[in-house]
Parts: structure tokens; C-alpha cells; sequence
């Protein structure tokens, strides 16, 4: 349950951090987009307005639309801004303007009445009169716009608007007007003709759709500009409100991601080894590929750069540029024709990496704006490569260390590999593969140089020509590098197996298919494993009987031994005449050296079947040593030596059992006092060298030490000859007990300078 606990933690971490950051980066596109847009953000302040009506939108279409009825009472020619309008060569002006008109008549959204010097011209609306007054409005109609030839007022829910402020028409560009656009100001003026025309305007409060069916012509026709533009207010709004909770949301999400960063990075760790899997050059390829199909097209950002520098480019740099004038017979005049430019430019050749740094560092601002919407309708290309790369370059390099070593850098490489029949395959496979990569390559090349010249023939045809051969040797490519790495990879495990078994590893056998051109190498193999094993079983099990026989018999001996010292110590007491008396003392100290050395047996014994209790602790060793010293100090002032310690008097703490640790340098010392030579001085010295403790005793032998004895083996002694009744189990013992604390006793001999070093680790 723990388990699963944990993998959905991990996969809900990096779906928030997925989708969190997917929709934050959507988010911050989408309102980059519109805040670096004049005219997307009029419509941001637009769409949020209480009324439709209060709009800019509102406000440029109304008088557009007026403009277009003054024009047309003045007799001026007009353009088919209008649907179902095209702006066609109609014939003469007022044929045109009384199209214009059949088509402005049907929306009914707006209604309308142009009048010349008191006579109606063109009109929609039976009851709209030029002195019709915002409280004569048909219902539904809550806003009248009046133009009088000289000024225009308006009102809206019988309010009247402040349409000229203080009498000038300005504007922050071209783009983003915040003023009516009506003539009237003291900078707008208009013309004669203009000035006898008067038009009345009334617009409804909730635009509806009209449409007329022409079917005698072209079919039904649709004229509903003002509807179409409350609407698109509206869904400007929704969109913006959806992004921002999108944006929300994703903010959410990322914040839950910062709460399971930890189990998101198992989720990391798990599509690392999926990623690991694939080659390194394939990596490559796939987030070029994502690049490349699923950003904004390069050709856009070309035009949008061709565009920027032929806008920066004088005209001199034209070639082929002519101009001419021509002679007017019926007004005696000559007339100046605009000159006409043939450019032969060519836009590679023109642009330099100066042209483009200087350009680049002028414009980038514009560059980014024309650049900034192409990313936001494409987000979700842009989230596709986003989190391709980020599987395919950035987690893969962070969880799998030098990830080219895996693919065909890795193969001519070979240092993962040991075998020289290993490297020597690897390579010959990394190099067939950077041939048919590099033959891969150039056919892309030449296939894309193809398909993007209109003068060769169908780009489908040389598809199947070209590219098909071309990637079928290349999946027959790595169909052969499979393979080749399987058998590399086989002949690894089999050195690695002949290794572990000349290691003395048994217990895990080769394992190959029947089929497999390794197997009856890998069965030879098994099977001279099989018998090894079994050598090693029955020696171990020879061993273990000895330990055995060694411990059963020590622990049998434990209770006559007890009674022979018991009836030992009571014929002591007894009032005995020599010689009884000397041969009861002799007895009681035979005794007493054939207990120490049963106990000293048994200690070995459990030392070796890995039975003897120990309990590890942090300590001095500096105390420790001191502490043994002080002990001895009795046996060393018998022993006519001289000790010379060197112990400093900070502390250097190490792991280990104290009554073991106190048993090794006993046994050291008592070893040194019994066997140097008499006179001479035994040396105690404690040191730190790097991050271990080093206990060196030092003495001069009074036998002499011959060389290449193991004094660390049981009953081993240094001086054969002696009969001082030592059991040659001191140093085993301290070996023994030594390992079994955690440290490393050694034993070295130069002539007759005998040395023991216990070395420990500091504890941290």
C-alpha cells in the first residue's frame, strides 16, 4: 500500500508541474500577446466595459459609418467597407453609392436618414426624422446620433454625450484612437458639399441578426457588422477570463508541484531510464524534428525579417528604377509619374551578420511583437517542444550521466567496455553507424533542396526515390547494431562470469538461450562452476567441523578443568610436608595455564564461526590505551623493559567493543613484555593520519624472527624453542577480535624489530 502510496505521489507531482507549468506558459503567451498589441489592448479595456456602447469599438464603427453617410449625401465616392460591397468599378458614382445603400438598408441595427439641403436622400427607417429626439427613438433604439453639417451630437439612454471635449481631435496612434472621429473639431473641419448634409443615426440597444435572401442574384447575404461586434466583445471577454483561470489553475497546480517536488523527482528518475533506453544521436534527431515541425514556421520569421530590412533600405540600393513624365495636350502641362522600382535583390547576398546584429539590436522590440502572436497560435507546438526537450535533453541529462556514451558516440568510445573483443565490435559498429548517419544526412538534405524547388517534379515521387531507400537502410542499420551489441554485450557477460569465477563467486550460474551461439560455452562454464562449488562446499564444511571439534572440545574441558582447580586450591590448604606441598603448587599453576589457554581456544573458536558478542560503542582510543597501561603496570615494572609511550591528549574517537579493544592490547603488550629482549624498550605510540587512528607497539625480539611467518595464525609462536608454556594464541586473538570491531591489525618484522599496528577509522 506504501508503494502505491508513493507512485501516485510521484505521478500526481509531475502531472501538477506538467500541467502547471503548460498552462502558465499558455497563459503568459496569450496576455504577451495582447498587452504588446495596441489594438489587443483597447479591445482588453473594450470587452470589460459595463456597456457595449461605451467602447472604442463601438465608437470607430459608429463613425466610420457616418463618415460613410456624409460621403454619400455629399456625392463623394465611396468605398466598400461594407459585406455584400466590393469595392468594384459599379459604373458611375451614384449607381455605386445607391448600391452601397441597398446593402447598409437591411441592418436594421442601425437605422438611418441622409438629407441634402431639406431633401431626403437615402434612408431605412420610416419614423426617423432629423429632428427626431432621443425620446422619439422607436423601442429598443436607445442611442441617437444627430449631424447638423457643421457638428454632431449624440445620446445615449436620452443622456448626451460629450463628443469634442475641449474642441481637438487627438489620438496616441493610429491604431488606438480614444476620441470620436467625427468632423466638427476645431482641427476636423469639412468641406462645402459636406456642410449641407444632415444625418440622423439610431442604433439599437441589442444588435440582432437580418438577413436577406437574394437568390435572383447571389444567394443570402448577411449585414450585421454592429451584431458581430457586441458578440465579438463578449467572446473577447470569455476568452480572456478562460485564460486567466487556465492561468490560475496552472498556478495551483505548480504550487501543488512545489509540495511534491520530492516524489516528482521518482517520476523524473522512472522517464530517465525510458529515455536512457534510446540513443543519444536519436535524442538529437527527434528534438530537431520537434523544432523543426512544431515552432512557428521558418519561412514567417524569414518574411518578417525580408519585411524589416527592406523597410530599413534606401532606395538607392533598387535597381532597375525608371521614372518618366507625360506631356497633358489638353492642358499644356507636363505630369510627374510616380517612378517604378525592379528590384533585383537578393536576400542572402544583402544581409550581412553586421546588417543582421545592427538590425536585430534596432527592432528586436518589433521583431518580438510580430513574433510573440505566431508563439501563441502555436502553443501547443510550443509545449510540444518545450516538454520534448525537457524529456529528451534536460531530464536525460540530469539522471543519466554523460548520456552520449549510449548510441554511436558511445560505441566508437567503447570506455564502458573491458573486453578487447568488446571495444574492438563496439567500434566497428560506431563507425557503420556514422556512415549511414552521414548518408542519412546529405539524402535529407538533398530531399528537402528538392521538394523546396517548384521546377522539380512531384515531391511525393522523389519521396519513394530517394528518402525510402534511404531510411530502410537505416532501419536495417540499427537491426545490425542490435544485434552487434547483443553479442558484445554476451561476450562482457561471459568474461565477467570467468572472472567472478576465478573470484571465488559460485553461487550465480550463466544464463543463455538453447539457441543462443554462446550456449554451449556458457553450459562448459556452468558446469565447471557446479564442481567448484561443490569443492568449496566440502572444504567449508571440513573447516566448519574443525571450528566445531575446537569449540565442543573446549567447552567439554571447561568442567573437569573447574573441579581439578577446586580440589587444587583445598589440597593447598591442607598443612602438607614437602615435596607434596611443592608438587600441589606446581599442579595449582599448571592448572591455571591449561584454563587460560581452553578459554583462549574457545574465544578463537567463536571468533571464527562468527559467534562472539560484540558491542560496538564510540570511545577514546588515547583512554583506552592509557587505561591498559595503567592495568599492566605492575607486569611491566616485573618485566625489566622499559615502555616508552606516545599517546596525545586530545581525544581521537573511534567505533568499536571496549572489553575486545582492551583484550587486542593486552595481548600486544603482554606479547612484547614476554618475548623482547631483556633490557631493551618496548614503544607505545598513537597517531592520526588522515582519517585513521594508528596504535603502533614496538619491540626487539630476543629470538630471532625469521621471515614470512603469519604471527597472526593459531599456535604460532616466535620463539619455538621456548617452554615458558605460552599457547600461541595471543596475537590470533587479537586479530580475531580486531576484525571483529571493525578494524585491521598488522604484523611486520625487519630483522629483529617486531612491530603490531591496529588501525580503526575515526568516527565521525
Amino acid at each position: 500500500m506504501d508503494t502505491k502510496w508513493k507512485k501516485s505521489r510521484a505521478a500526481a507531482g509531475f502531472l501538477a508541474f506538467l500541467l502547471g507549468i503548460s498552462m502558465l506558459l499558455e497563459g503568459a503567451l496569450y496576455f504577451g500577446t495582447a498587452l504588446t498589441s495596441s489594438g489587443s489592448r483597447r479591445w482588453i479595456s473594450d470587452s470589460f466595459q459595463a456597456d457595449w456602447r461605451d467602447t472604442t469599438e463601438f465608437q470607430g464603427f459608429i463613425s466610420a459609418r457616418l463618415v460613410q453617410l456624409i460621403t454619400m449625401g455629399a456625392g463623394g465616392d465611396v468605398f466598400g467597407d461594407i459585406n455584400g460591397y466590393d469595392g468594384g468599378d459599379w459604373g458611375l458614382r451614384d449607381t455605386k453609392v445607391r448600391s452601397l445603400h441597398n446593402v447598409m438598408k437591411e441592418d436594421l441595427n442601425i437605422l438611418y436618414r441622409v438629407e441634402r439641403e431639406g431633401k431626403e436622400l437615402y434612408s431605412n427607417s420610416d419614423t426617423l426624422t432629423s429632428s427626431t429626439t432621443a425620446a422619439q427613438l422607436p423601442d429598443g433604439y436607445g442611442f441617437l446620433l444627430q449631424f447638423d453639417g457643421a457638428k454632431v451630437r449624440a445620446w445615449r439612454d436620452g443622456v448626451e454625450l460629450d463628443i469634442y471635449g475641449d474642441g481637438y481631435y487627438r489620438y496616441q496612434n493610429i491604431d488606438e484612437p480614444y476620441q470620436w472621429y467625427v468632423p466638427g473639431y476645431k482641427n476636423f473641419t469639412i468641406d462645402e458639399a459636406g456642410s449641407k448634409v444632415r444625418v440622423t443615426m439610431a442604433v439599437i440597444d441589442e444588435p440582432h441578426i437580418f438577413i436577406r435572401g437574394d437568390y435572383g442574384n447571389s444567394g443570402a447575404k448577411e449585414y450585421n457588422e454592429l451584431y458581430y461586434l457586441k458578440q465579438n466583445l463578449q467572446i473577447y471577454r470569455e476568452t480572456i477570463l478562460a485564460h486567466a483561470a487556465c492561468m490560475g489553475v496552472g498556478g495551483a497546480l505548480f504550487l501543488v508541484y512545489i509540495l511534491l517536488r520530492k516524489d516528482k523527482q521518482r517520476a523524473d528518475r522512472l522517464l530517465a531510464r525510458g529515455t536512457g533506453r534510446i540513443w543519444f544521436e536519436a535524442k538529437l534527431v527527434l528534438a530537431f524534428l520537434l523544432v523543426f515541425f512544431c515552432m512557428p514556421r521558418t519561412q514567417y520569421l524569414g518574411d518578417v525579417w525580408q519585411d524589416l530590412v527592406y523597410s530599413d533600405t534606401p532606395q538607392s540600393t533598387a535597381s532597375g528604377s525608371t521614372s518618366a513624365a507625360t506631356y497633358d495636350p489638353e492642358t499644356g502641362e507636363w505630369a510627374s509619374v510616380e517612378p517604378v522600382y525592379e528590384y533585383d535583390y537578393s536576400f542572402e547576398q544583402a544581409i550581412g551578420i553586421g546588417t543582421a546584429v545592427t538590425t536585430l539590436s534596432e527592432n528586436h522590440g518589433w521583431l518580438l511583437r510580430e513574433y510573440l502572436p505566431q508563439l501563441a497560435d502555436h502553443a501547443p507546438g510550443l509545449l510540444a517542444v518545450l516538454w520534448g526537450l525537457y524529456l529528451l535533453i534536460i531530464n536525460d541529462w540530469r539522471y543519466n550521466k554523460k548520456p552520449w556514451r549510449h548510441g554511436v558516440l558511445g560505441m566508437l568510445a567503447a570506455r564502458e567496455l573491458s573486453r578487447p573483443i568488446q571495444k574492438q565490435m563496439s567500434r566497428l559498429a560506431g563507425l557503420t553507424g556514422l556512415t549511414f548517419g552521414a548518408l542519412g544526412l546529405v539524402a535529407g538534405y538533398l530531399f528537402l533542396v528538392i521538394v523546396s524547388n517548384e521546377g522539380w517534379p512531384d515531391p511525393l515521387w522523389w519521396y519513394f526515390l530517394v528518402l525510402g531507400p534511404c531510411m530502410s537502410a537505416l532501419l536495417l542499420l540499427v537491426w545490425a547494431l542490435g544485434r552487434q551489441k547483443n553479442i558484445w554485450t554476451d561476450l562482457g557477460a561471459l568474461a565477467n562470469h570467468t572472472a567472478r569465477l576465478r573470484a571465488g563467486e559460485m553461487d550465480r550460474p550463466l544464463d543463455l538461450p538453447p539457441d543462443h551461439g554462446l550456449y554451449q560455452l556458457a553450459d562448459d562454464l556452468n558446469h565447471i562452476q557446479q564442481g567448484l562449488h561443490q569443492a568449496v562446499e566440502e572444504r567449508t564444511r571440513s573447516e566448519r567441523m574443525k571450528v566445531e571439534l575446537v569449540t565442543n572440545v573446549s567447552h567439554d574441558l571447561k568442567t573437569p578443568l573447574t573441579s581439578i582447580l577446586s580440589y587444587t586450591e583445598l589440597l593447598a590448604q591442607e598443612p602438607l610436608n614437602p615435596p607434596a606441598s611443592e608438587y600441589v603448587a606446581i599442579l595449582e599453576e599448571k592448572a591455571h595455564r591449561l584454563r587460560a589457554m581452553v578459554q583462549d581456544v574457545f574465544e578463537v573458536s567463536k571468533a571464527a564461526t562468527g559467534q562472539l558478542p560484540v558491542k560496538l560503542e564510540r570511545l577514546d582510543l588515547g583512554r583506552l590505551l592509557r587505561q591498559t597501561l595503567a592495568d599492566m603496570d605492575q607486569a611491566i615494572q616485573n618485566s625489566g623493559l622499559a615502555l616508552r609511550p606516545s599517546i596525545p591528549d586530545e581525544g581521537i574517537p573511534i567505533t568499536a567493543d571496549s572489553d575486545r579493544l582492551y583484550r587486542v592490547f593486552q595481548n600486544l603488550l603482554s606479547n612484547a613484555l614476554a618475548y623482547s629482549l631483556p633490557g631493551s624498550r618496548v614503544y607505545l605510540t598513537l597517531t592520526v593520519e588522515g582519517e585513521q587512528a594508528r596504535a603502533i607497539v614496538q619491540n626487539t625480539s630476543a629470538a630471532e624472527l625469521k621471515p614470512g611467518v603469519d604471527y597472526t595464525a593459531r599456535f604460532v609462536r616466535g620463539d619455538e624453542s621456548r617452554t615458558d608454556g605460552g599457547s600461541g594464541l595471543g596475537l590470533s586473538i587479537a586479530d580475531s577480535f580486531t576484525q571483529a570491531c571493525g578494524g585491521v591489525l598488522e604484523i611486520t618484522t625487519e630483522a629483529d624489530l617486531f612491530t603490531a599496528t591496529v588501525i580503526f577509522p575515526l568516527a565521525r
